[in-house]
């Protein structure tokens, strides 16, 4: 047979051979038309030499047709011989597309010489897509993340999620960092449920606690939820658990420790604005609540929180002199004064009358204030040049001198005061 097709295409040359390449190729068509009722194998042959010699097509398209042929016709040998046939000749081609000979093999139901083709394909983005199509879900995801291409990385994920269960899919991506990450980054924005399952399979357990104070947030932005309605609930039992994730790990007790206090802040405040019908304590700190609740008249409640947060005596004094002053209940605050003599001295009184603008009780202890410096500044800073000067005079400290001499400049009495004091201290040898 082959030296028939021989014979006939040499004769048609011969006959045609001083008319035009049109004719020698319809010519030449027509003798393959002809011959295929003889033997269907030899066509592609006869195509192939035609492509070569007379139309001028690319090798690469040729030898593919040549691979696609040969997988087809070649049913009884086995996988790893057949590929090495035809990686003999494709290894020839440098442009040719192994992907669209592995999905040739793969619709000829020959799945794992579709696999091991596709292995041999230099391109990620043509490689990846085949690899799920044939069910490689696995090497898929190393080929995506070795290319470094994000698209296709989340392509791979995407295919994988769908179709495996929670705790395979997870074990799946946390091997592999750069499917981890990308996958962490996509569901924080959009599913914090699944994430939450990802880090409690991988042990992450503070991650979950940060998700949980997160959705406690997202709460916190309801209008709803400082009017001490039911939503404060759910929102103290998020942070609960989360106080309890924290308490597993030893790293993170501190995180713990201020989800216990948080919540039980929260809870105390909820409370408060049920009781007084004001919804004006959710989310204000421990010194604010302590503040509002002495602003409010309300004493025994800013004791409770005192004791409930062991808030220090020092800080207690500045916090109740300051809501005092801010109530104006002037009486109040000189009872509270005389109670005992305040561990921190008398300077919580001075800043809450003089930032209340009360120059008259700001008088009853300034004179208590038993650093020169400090009680010089308090007199200055509700206009009384002398007493500052005298005070100043008494720290011995020329520069705080010229210093509050200029703080006062703009008053001249004022400045006579000081230049005269200065010149007084200087006969004594003080400055």
């Amino acid at each position: 047979m082959m030296q028939m097709i021989g014979w006939c295409i040499c004769a048609y040359l011969k006959i045609i051979g001083g008319q035009s390449f049109g004719y020698a190729y319809i010519g030449f068509m027509t003798i393959l038309l002809i011959l295929q009722w003889q033997r269907d194998d030899y066509v592609p042959i006869l195509y192939h030499f035609l492509n070569c010699h007379f139309r001028r097509i690319h090798e690469e398209v040729v030898v593919m047709h040549w691979a696609c042929a040969k997988i087809t016709a070649s049913a009884a040998i086995q996988d790893v011989p057949l590929l090495e046939t035809l990686l003999d000749k494709l290894k020839l081609c440098k442009g040719i597309s192994y992907a669209a000979i592995a999905a040739h093999a793969d619709n000829c139901g020959r799945r794992k010489l579709a696999a091991l083709l596709v292995d041999h394909e230099p391109r990620s983005s043509k490689q990846v897509p085949l690899l799920l199509s044939i069910a490689e879900e696995d090497t898929a995801l190393v080929k995506a993340t070795e290319s470094g291409d994000t698209d296709l990385v989340y392509l791979v994920l995407f295919h994988i999620w769908q179709k495996r269960p929670p705790l395979d899919f997870f074990g799946t991506i946390n091997a592999r960092p750069l499917a981890r990450d990308l996958f962490i980054k996509y569901v924080r924005c959009y599913k914090h449920e699944f994430l939450k399952d990802f880090f409690l399979s991988t042990g992450q357990l503070q991650d979950v606690a940060f998700l949980l104070l997160k959705e406690s947030w997202e709460i916190e932005k309801n209008p709803m939820a400082s009017k001490g309605t039911p939503l404060h609930g759910p929102r103290i039992k998020l942070i609960e658990k989360a106080q309890n994730l924290f308490a597993e790990t030893k790293e993170h007790m501190f995180e713990s420790k201020a989800a216990e206090e948080h919540a039980k802040l929260l809870r105390i405040q909820h409370e408060l604005e049920v009781s007084t019908k004001q919804a004006i304590f959710i989310d204000s700190s421990i010194s604010d609540t302590i503040r509002t609740c002495i602003s409010t008249g309300n004493h025994r409640a800013a004791m409770k929180v005192r004791t409930e947060f062991k808030v220090p005596e020092k800080r207690w004094y500045w916090l109740k002199a300051l809501a005092l002053s801010t109530r104006g209940d002037w009486a109040a605050l000189e009872k509270f004064s005389k109670e005992k003599r305040p561990p921190g001295g008398y300077k919580p009184f001075v800043e809450a009358c003089i930032g209340a603008d009360a120059k008259a009780e700001a008088l009853k202890y300034i004179p208590k204030l038993t650093e020169p410096r400090e009680r010089s500044e308090a007199y200055a800073r509700i206009g009384m040049a002398k007493e500052a000067a005298d005070a100043a005079s008494q720290a011995k400290d020329s520069e705080f001198f010229g210093r509050l001499k200029l703080t006062l400049g703009q008053n001249a009495g004022a400045t006579s005061i000081f230049d005269s004091l200065r010149d007084r201290l200087s006969f004594q040898g003080v400055y």
